[in-house]
């Protein structure tokens, strides 16, 4: 299968050229025999573009169909029982790649820390799910340059990289909070979280969090529970707020349902319930929030549409494209009934 790269090094000039030719882009300055060489060059090669390949249905190239996608995950297996949502993607990519007729082969990491397959393989590019340090990316490039990171931006010039877009999901559940008559709106969740250098730096969801409440001039630390991402943390946090201040906050804006369990005993324990003492909106939208008692408002991040860009993202890879993307896939609320009209 011909690429960018193919092209550009047979006609003689840059994947930049190349690309900008075949899309027809007239603002590009070179002459007219520099057009026709690189035209006649793909239709030599056979080129066929992204559109192309995915138009042609069951016509699907053999080569095609052995393509191979390594998945590396942020989070070790025992730490997937907690967090459905990275489970969720992981899932929904083996899903999407099998419709494709595509392979998905995990990556581990050993005893040592390093990522690998633990086999020799070839492999056509990896979906990387989550945050990793520079040395767990060096990790990938062993079997590919073709990288797509999930959740995670470590290098806006050198990767493509697909996240939600928190400032949107923030904006909407607090306005949201607002119209229904709350003004005092706690935060649940990890202020800081670990970035691709594994140092902690501040999670993007506290951080406009904490932005719009002092824009609205209502931030007050006394208002943040800080917990870990899991279950166990959110139940100890939300029991030492209980304790320092005996009643729950009126509106609360959960930063993963993966705390919710542990939130929600915290408060039955004490005799609080919702939305009859707190009102509550959660990020993520899974199963956790549909199904709990009862059913949260959430923060839909589009899972699906996040793993079909990221799919787009490597069929662009392959094909040679070298300027790197960020998308970035909005957030909606799903009301359920868990934020109800203050009296």
């Amino acid at each position: 299968m011909a690429t960018l790269k193919d092209i550009a090094s047979k006609a003689g000039v840059s994947q930049s050229t190349v690309s900008r030719i075949l899309n027809n882009d007239q603002t590009l300055n070179v002459t007219d025999q520099t057009r026709q060489k690189v035209l006649e060059v793909a239709q030599e090669l056979n080129y066929r573009s992204l559109s192309q390949r995915y138009n042609r249905g069951n016509s699907q190239s053999e080569e095609e169909k052995n393509i191979c996608i390594g998945v590396a995950q942020m989070l070790q297996m025992e730490e997937l029982q907690d967090d459905i949502y990275y489970l969720l993607m992981k899932n929904m990519l083996d899903s999407e790649c099998f419709e494709k007729g595509w392979t998905t082969v995990p990556l581990y990491r050993d005893e040592t820390g390093r990522f690998g397959t633990g086999r020799e393989i070839e492999l056509d590019g990896i979906v990387a799910i989550g945050r990793f340090t520079k040395e767990e990316v060096k990790d990938f490039h062993q079997y590919t340059d073709h990288i797509v990171f999930i959740d995670s931006s470590p290098d806006e010039m050198k990767y493509y990289s697909i996240l939600p877009n928190y400032h949107m999901a923030v904006r909407n559940a607090l306005n949201y909070f607002e119209e229904m008559g709350y003004e005092k709106i706690a935060y649940v969740g990890a202020v800081n979280t670990y970035d691709y250098k594994k140092e902690l730096t501040m999670d993007a969801r506290y951080y406009y969090y904490r932005n719009s409440e002092t824009m609205r001039d209502t931030f007050d630390e006394e208002w943040v529970i800080d917990s870990e991402m899991n279950p166990r943390s959110a139940y100890a946090s939300m029991i030492a707020y209980l304790d320092a201040h005996k009643n729950p906050p009126e509106a609360m804006l959960i930063s993963s349902d993966v705390l919710v369990p542990g939130v929600i005993k915290a408060l039955t324990e004490r005799g609080f319930s919702v939305p009859k003492d707190t009102n509550m909106i959660v990020f993520n939208n899974t199963s956790i929030s549909g199904n709990c008692n009862p059913p949260l408002d959430a923060i839909e991040t589009y899972i699906q549409e996040t793993i079909r860009a990221a799919m787009l993202c490597i069929e662009q890879l392959r094909m040679g494209e070298i300027i790197p993307k960020k998308v970035i896939i909005p957030c909606s609320l799903v009301k359920r009934g868990s934020v109800v009209k203050k009296k």
